[in-house]
C-alpha cells in the first residue's frame, strides 16, 4: 500500500447513516447484561418512590418480579433458548430474543399504568418519568436491531396509550396526556438517532485521525531510512567542492567551489535536522548514555561553535557557573542541542555577544544539567515565544524574510531535551536579546 493511500480516505465526507448497523444477537445480549444492576437499582428507587401512591405490596411484588427477571429468568432463557440457536441461525436467535424481551417490556410497562391509575398527580409524574426513561433505554440498546426495538416499543406504546384511559374516559385531558406521552417516546427516538449520528461521526473522526497518524508514521519511517541515500551524495558534493577549491587555490573557480561547498553544507544541515526529527517521530532514536565529564562537552563546544559566532562578528563565551563534575549523558545529542542553540543565537545577533553558562541544579526531578544560551540579538516577541519551538515556525514568516532557515532547529532541541529527561524554554525582550535554557537529566 502506498504511503498516501490513507489520505484518499480522509477526503471522503463524513455522512452518517440514519440507523446504526445491525448487531449480532450475542452482542445485544452482552450489552444488555452490562447494565443489569443499573436497571435493577433504578427500578428499586422508582418503586420506593411509588409507594407514596401505590399499595406497598403491589410495588414490592412488581419490584421482586423485575429483580428476579433481570438477574435470573431472562439470563436463563437467553442462555438456553437464544444463544445456542443464534450460533446456528442468527435470524432465529433474533426472533427468540425479541419474544423474550417483548415479555419483559410488557411487565416493565405495567408499572406506569399502575401509577397513573391511582389518579394522584404524583403517580402521573412517576408514570411519565418511567415512560421517558424506558423509551430512552430502548433506543440506546436496541436501535441497532429493529425487530428487538419494535418488540419492546409495542407494549410500551400500548401501555402509554392505556395509562391515561384508566382514570377517565376519552376527553380533551386524556387526549393531551396520551399525546404528551407519545411525544416523549418520539423524542427518545430522535435522541437515539442523534446519539448514533454523534457516535458515528466520532468514530469516523477517530478512524481518520488513526489513518493520518499511520500516514505520518510511514512518512517518518521513510525519511528515517533515507539517511544514507540523502547524505552520501551531498558528502560527495562537499568533498569534490573542497578538492576543486584546494586545487584552484584562488580565482573564480575557487570562489565558485567555495559557494558550492557552503551551500551543500547548509543543505546537509537541514537534511540532518529533518532526518533526526523523523527518527524521533518514528521512535527510532535511542540515547547512548555514558558517564563522562560535562566539561568535555563544553571544550568541544568552544572549538566547534567559534566559527558560527564569528560569521556575524559576535563574541562567544562559554563558562561553568560551578564545577559540573561527571554525569550520565548522551554526549553527542547534548552537543547537538547546544550547537543548534548557539547557531540560532549567532544567526539573529550581529556585532554582539553570545554567552553560554552551564550549571548543575537539583529540583523535584532530581539532579539536572542546566545550560543558558544568552545573546544580544533582535529578540523574540511574546507571541512568537509561545510557539517558537513548534515545527516550521520562524521569526520572519513573509517571503522577503532576512534570516534563512527551515524553522526546525529549536523543535529538534526541545524534543531531544525531553527525550533526555529535560526541556527547553525561551525568555526574550525584542531588541535586547534572548535567553534559551536547556536542561537534561544528570
Amino acid at each position: 500500500m502506498s504511503i498516501d493511500s490513507p489520505l484518499v480516505e480522509l477526503s471522503t465526507p463524513l455522512r452518517p447513516n440514519t440507523l446504526p448497523p445491525r448487531q449480532a444477537v450475542s452482542e445485544v445480549v452482552s450489552n444488555v447484561r452490562k447494565a443489569t444492576w443499573s436497571r435493577v437499582g433504578f427500578a428499586a428507587f422508582v418503586a420506593l418512590v411509588s409507594m407514596t401512591v401505590l399499595p406497598v405490596w403491589i410495588a414490592s411484588a412488581w419490584l421482586a418480579f423485575m429483580t428476579l427477571w433481570e438477574t435470573v429468568l431472562r439470563i436463563w432463557l437467553e442462555d438456553r433458548l437464544v444463544l445456542p440457536i443464534a450460533r446456528r441461525d442468527e435470524e432465529a436467535g433474533s426472533r427468540r430474543l425479541a419474544a423474550i424481551h417483548f415479555f419483559g417490556a410488557t411487565v416493565y410497562s405495567i408499572f406506569p399504568v399502575l401509577c397513573w391509575s391511582t389518579g394522584e398527580p404524583l403517580g402521573m409524574v412517576i408514570a411519565t418519568a418511567w415512560v421517558c426513561s424506558s423509551a430512552n433505554h430502548l433506543f440506546v440498546y436496541f436501535a441497532a436491531n429493529r425487530l428487538l426495538l419494535v418488540a419492546c416499543l409495542t407494549p410500551l406504546s400500548a401501555m402509554t396509550i392505556a395509562a391515561p384511559l384508566t382514570t377517565a374516559g376519552f376527553d380533551l385531558t386524556t387526549g393531551v396526556s396520551i399525546t404528551t406521552l407519545v411525544c416523549m417516546i418520539v423524542a427518545a427516538g430522535l435522541f437515539g438517532i442523534d446519539r448514533h449520528v454523534l457516535l458515528s461521526n466520532l468514530a469516523k473522526v477517530a478512524a481518520a485521525r488513526t489513518a493520518a497518524e499511520q500516514a505520518n508514521a510511514a512518512k517518518s519511517q521513510f525519511l528515517a531510512t533515507m539517511s544514507h541515500e540523502l547524505r552520501t551524495p551531498l558528502n560527495a558534493v562537499i568533498g569534490y567542492a573542497e578538492l576543486i577549491e584546494e586545487e584552484a587555490e584562488h580565482g573564480t573557480i575557487a570562489e565558485d567551489a567555495g559557494k558550492i561547498r557552503s551551500s551543500a553544507r547548509q543543505l546537509l544541515g537541514v537534511i540532518d535536522v529533518i532526518l533526526d526529527l523523523s527518527k524521533l517521530e518514528s521512535g527510532s532514536v535511542a540515547l547512548q548514555r555514558e558517564r563522562s565529564a560535562v566539561s568535555g562537552v563544553l571544550e568541544e563546544l568552544r572549538a566547534a561553535a567559534a566559527p558560527l559566532a564569528a560569521v556575524n562578528n559576535n563574541t562567544l563565551t562559554i563558562s561553568e557557573a560551578m564545577p559540573l563534575g561527571d554525569a550520565e549523558i548522551d554526549h553527542m545529542r547534548l552537543h547537538q542541542c547546544l550547537m543548534q542553540l548557539i547557531s540560532n543565537a549567532a544567526k539573529f545577533t550581529k556585532d554582539g555577544a553570545i554567552t553560554v553558562t552551564a550549571s548543575r541544579i537539583t529540583n523535584a526531578d532530581g539532579e539536572q544539567l542546566m545550560f543558558e544560551v544568552a545573546d544580544t540579538g533582535i529578540g523574540v516577541t511574546p507571541d512568537q515565544q509561545a510557539r517558537i519551538f513548534d515545527a516550521f515556525v520562524q521569526v520572519e514568516a513573509d517571503a522577503a524574510r532576512k534570516y534563512e532557515g527551515a524553522g526546525l532547529g529549536l523543535t529538534l532541541v526541545r524534543r531531544l531535551a525531553r527525550l533526555m529527561g529535560g526541556d527547553a524554554t525561551c525568555e526574550s525582550t525584542p531588541g535586547k536579546g534572548s535567553v534559551f535554557r536547556l536542561w537534561v537529566a544528570a
